[in-house]
Formats: C-alpha cells, structure tokens, sequence
C-alpha cells in the first residue's frame, strides 16, 4: 500500500538519481513495451513512483515538483493519491491543458535534459517530445533507466505459461490469418510487418498468455514476410508440443530479445510496416537506416474486431453462462445487504467466487469495479481496506466488472439500490436507462462510426444538463483485452467505421463527484437491418444477459417504447438464464424480470415526510388521484411490487 510518505521517499532517491546524472525532468510510465492498456507488474513505475493507481496516465518529475497527466476518468482518484505528493495534476484531454511535451518546452530551461526509459514510451510519443524540445535544444535521453537502482523490490519480468487457444474457440487457423496479413502486406505496398501489439499476436497466433491479471496475452512480436513469420517469445514460456503446433502453422518461435537483431539482418533495404503508437521507441532507434520504416495502423486490430460466426457464438455462450454468474450474485446482494455485513470488498470477492464456477472460466477481466454511494462516482475505482465502504440501504452500488473465458471476455455494469431512492437519483438512473436503450435501437447507415453514434446516448444526457468524461463504449475481445479497438463510442473523431461483427460496449452514465454514481452497462453486436433504395442500414442486437433493476426507475419519465424494450429484453434474459438457477435464484430472476405495467397505469411516489403529514392534516391527501390508488391497491393486493 502507497502512502504520501512512502511516494514522497521514492521522489528524493529519483531526485537525487537525476541529479547525479544532470537530468532536469524525468518521464515515468504504466507502459510496457507494447503500449499495453494493462501492464506486467513490472513496468507499473508511474504507479510506484507517484501513488497514483488508475491504469491510464503518464507522470513528469521534476527537481522541485512534477505533474500527472491523466484522463476524465481518473480526476477525482488522482487529486486524492497525489495529494501530499507535490505531484500537480494535469487534466488531460481539457483544451487548456498543455501536453506533457509543450509543458516540458515551456518550463524547463535552454540545453537541459530530459530522461525516460525508452522501451516505457512509444516512438510516437518520442518523435512529439523531440520535435517539441529541439527549438529549446533540450536533450532527449532514451537509455537511462533511474528507477531500477531505486525499486529495489521491483517485479521481475512475467514468466506465465502460454496456453492453446484452439481453433473451436478461434474459428480460423494461424495460416489462414496469415494470408489475410500477407494480402495486405501486398496491397499496403510494404515487404514486411512487425507486429507488437499483444492482443493482435496472440489473436493471429491462436494462443494465450497470462503476463497480467487480466489480460490473457503475454510478451511478444510477431514479424511477418511473404515466404515466412517469426514469432520472438521467452520460450521457457512455451511447452515443446505447444512450440510445435505454432511450428506446424508456418510460424518460427526465437527469442524475445533478438527481434531488432532479426529485423536488422533480414529486412535489409526492405520496407517494414510497423505502428509507431505501439512500439517502443528504444526499440525503433536500434533498427538501422538501411531498414525503411512505413508507419501503419496494425492490419490485424481491424481483422480481429470482426468477430466471425464461431467467436460470435461463442462470446454470446460466454455472455450466457456469465449472466448466470451475475444472477446469482444480483440474488445474494438483494438476501445479503439488510444485514449489514455485505462490504465492496467481500460483494467483489463474492462475484468473482461465482464467475470461478462457470465453465471455461480464466480470469475476471479487469478488477471489479465495487463502488457504493460517493465511491461510484470513481469511475474506475478499486476498494482497499482502508476505502472498503458497507453497502447498505441509502445509496447506489455501482458495480462494474467482467470475466475471461476460452469463449470471449465479459464486461457488465449494473447499479443497485436496496433502500428508497431520492427524486434525483430516481431520474439520474432513468436517464442513463433510456440513454442505454436510445443508444441499442439506434439504426444507422453503413460507414457510420461511433463518433456518429456516440450523440444517441450522451444527448438523453445533455438535454439535463449532465455528461460524462468518457467514452459510451469500446470493443470486446474474444478472450482478450476487455478495451479492444478500433471501433468505440465518444466524441473523439476517430473515424473507424461500425461493421457486422463487431461487438461494443453501451455504457452511458451519471457521476455526481461526492454523491453516487450510476451507470448501466451491456455488449451489443453490429448486425445488418435492411438494404434498400437509400443503402444498407445497421443496428445492435444487445448480447448481455442479466436483469436491469427497476426499483429506483422513474416511470414518469420513460415512454412506452422504453417500457417495451426493457420487458422484451428481461423476457429474453429470464428464458435464457433460468433454466441452469436453483429455485431460489430462479424465484429471485423471476422477480427481478417481471412484465412492467403501461407507464400510465403505474404510479410512484415520493412524498417526504413533513409534506405527507401536512396533507393529512389539511385534508389535501384525500383529493390526490394517488391516495385512492392506493387504497385500490393495497386492499386489492396489487400495489406493484419491489423490483
């Protein structure tokens, strides 16, 4: 566990590290060499250095302070680990924020000198600092590592086993991708590609690693020729028949280390395609002049987003028994909470026991995101012994998290509330619904992209007045990276077009810094609609299957489409997942899926206290249109029940 003095006695050794070898600033990083969104524990140097935990950001120090850039999701958790440090947090993504490279430019003086671990940084961040540093002749240095001589417990490098990801799972052979990759190659005009995100080599490789927690992926490149493909692993990581059967698909297995060497001797006067977003630019700098580099967005990124018919089953199968998981557990919050021993801690530990049971099951996909009341409004918070709050009955439970199964990766937000909620968290929570839902019945033009899109949710949003600092959703893997591109929902203008077989994410929401958050969450598929005169037409088909709560629903404001929509999706959810419950979990998803009255038939109130007292006593009570329904109700025993 990080504290402010722990930080503070790392940043002193640093310091006296940089001035020992004259560096004015030096940049620390989550990143790998791979640019993974989720890093080996031995490259988390930005979270030792700093305290601070989120998975995104980059940290700066400097002789006498420093600053975290990090993104909207992050805001609230880095003011709180950073505070002490004399660490600034920088607002990424705001249009007054400088980048790291500007502000460097402009704070440091004339012939200084700048330090990073190359291999932590990409080469495009690397070509942004050099251009922006020259006209200050401030030095870029790339081979200086400081923190390995000061992290002297620092994680040794993953040594996890790579496992098979066979073609039942995968539906299509190494070799087969392999042509795909070579048919590019071709098109692209290039001889050679080196591959070095993970997610992509291991998807063209049918194989899984275990270098992080939660992503199944482990350390490696892939380059790919016309005539051959070499795949540079740590083969203490790689069983012989393993070996072999890469070895059967046209793939050669050497080292990890020896990749620019190879690159160099092999790809002499040649052009290789490589993404410079995604290599380190330690990396790059070694290969020689007489290689000539094309950058390229990775072909493979676009090839794996298009799920084919076996992966698509499969990850819907996955989503299937994942539901059950989260059934299950949906059922022990609602049995466990009114005795007040139901923690953020002992909820996430309970979820993860019931995904342990699922068939396939390999790991949870990213760490579980338990937050109650205030703590929901992290938006990637993790509890701790120290924050692990009580869940009880007065607030929401933002519960955010997924699993890693052979058949495809699982993420599922959904937000509880056990008590009564207020007026402003009943329409907080409606509007995220009704975003959710805007968003799934979206029909859309082919070429549209996500940025089109990302409007249908986040307006339901800003017509009252509220947004939020991240995107409505991403791509899913297939027993890969839980954030998979390219394809997503924000405002970004990344123009990557929405095609069948691409899943994403839905998952609008509202985070009131100090209050709650809420958000709903499900996966859809990009399915084709119709052809006709005007074009071909797009839509989702939502693949998630687990009840959405509706007791703190505010049926004024949902219409009767919203109201149809959501019994249609619980009349699927019930039929697919009861089946495999026990009678008690059956009995509770019965519940929790019945049929909602016509929003104009159905009546919710919210009277406070000291107001329902004062009608009784003026007598106003008895003229409400309400008062009598709820007579008629309660004496006729159809007051609608505690969904």
């Amino acid at each position: 566990m990080n504290t402010t003095s722990t930080v503070n006695q790392r940043l002193t050794s640093l310091r006296n590290a940089m001035a020992s070898n004259d560096i004015s600033a030096y940049i620390v990083t989550n990143n790998d060499p791979h640019n993974s969104e989720y890093s080996a524990e031995h490259w988390l140097a930005r979270s030792w250095i700093s305290g601070f935990t989120g998975s995104a950001g980059d940290v700066v120090i400097t002789e006498q302070g420093g600053g975290l850039w990090t993104d909207g999701r992050y805001y609230i958790q880095a003011e709180e680990q950073l505070h002490g440090t004399g660490i600034d947090l920088f607002k990424a993504r705001q249009p007054e924020t400088p980048s790291i490279a500007k502000w460097l430019a402009a704070t440091l003086p004339k012939n200084s000198a700048v330090a990073v671990d190359g291999r932590s940084i990409s080469y495009t961040f690397y070509q942004e600092l050099k251009q922006t540093l020259e006209p200050k002749a401030i030095r870029l240095i790339l081979d200086l590592d400081l923190l390995t001589p000061i992290w002297l417990e620092r994680p040794n490098r993953p040594t996890a086993k790579i496992f098979d990801h066979p073609t039942a799972f995968s539906g299509v052979t190494t070799q087969e991708k392999l042509v795909k990759i070579r048919t590019w190659l071709q098109k692209d005009t290039a001889d050679c590609i080196l591959i070095t995100t993970l997610d992509d080599i291991m998807w063209t490789l049918n194989i899984r690693g275990g270098d992080t927690l939660y992503c199944p992926v482990s350390e490696a490149y892939l380059v790919v020729e016309p005539n051959r493909a070499t795949a540079f692993i740590d083969k203490s990581k790689l069983h012989p028949e393993l070996e072999k059967k890469i070895n059967e698909q046209g793939v050669s297995v050497r080292h990890y280390e020896y990749v620019s060497q190879y690159v160099n001797q092999q790809c002499e006067g040649l052009t290789l395609a490589f993404s410079p977003s995604y290599t380190d630019s330690l990396l790059v700098s070694a290969i020689e002049s007489y290689v000539s580099l094309k950058p390229a967005a990775c072909p493979v990124t676009e090839m794996k987003a298009i799920k084919n018919s076996t992966e698509l089953a499969n990850l819907e199968q996955s989503l299937t028994d994942d539901g059950v998981a989260v059934v299950k557990f949906m059922s022990w919050l609602d049995d466990q909470v009114p005795s007040g021993l139901v923690t953020e801690l002992s909820a996430e530990a309970q979820l993860k026991n019931y995904r342990r049971q699922t068939r396939h099951y390999v790991s949870d996909s990213f760490r579980t995101i338990a937050g109650f009341a205030a703590h929901g409004a992290k938006m990637h918070y993790a509890a701790d012994d120290e924050s692990n709050a009580v869940v009880n009955e007065s607030n929401f439970f933002l519960v955010d998290s997924g699993g890693q199964y052979l058949g495809g990766t699982t993420d599922i937000t959904r937000t509880f509330h056990f008590g009564s909620p207020t007026i402003k968290q009943r329409k907080d929570y409606t509007l995220v619904l009704k975003a959710v839902i805007r968003l799934t019945q979206t029909r859309f033009m082919k070429g549209s992209t996500g940025a089109n899109l990302d409007i249908m949710a986040r307006g339901i949003l800003w017509q009252h007045g509220i947004d939020y600092k991240c995107g409505t959703g991403h791509g899913v893997g297939i027993c890969l990276n839980v954030h998979e591109g390219p394809q997503n929902f924000s405002q970004s203008h990344r123009e990557v077009a929405l095609k069948p077989g691409m899943v994403i994410t839905n998952e609008p929401g509202v985070y009131r810094e100090g209050e709650y958050g809420v958000r709903i969450e499900n996966i859809m598929k990009v399915v084709e609609v119709e052809q006709n005169e005007f074009g071909t037409f797009y839509g989702f088909e939502t693949i998630t299957l687990a009840p959405i709560a509706t007791n703190a629903l505010d049926f004024s404001i949902l219409d009767q489409g919203d109201i149809d929509w959501l019994n249609h999706y619980h009349s699927r959810v019930y039929k697919a997942l009861s089946p495999t419950l026990d009678d008690h979990d059956k009995a509770w998803l019965q519940r929790a899926t019945q049929f909602i009255e016509n929003s104009q038939q159905r009546f919710h109130f919210h009277f406070k206290l000291p107001s329902l007292i004062a009608s009784l006593r003026t007598g106003f009570l008895f003229q409400l249109p309400s008062f009598y329904y709820f007579i008629f109700a309660h004496f006729s025993k159809k007051w609608p029940t505690r969904q």
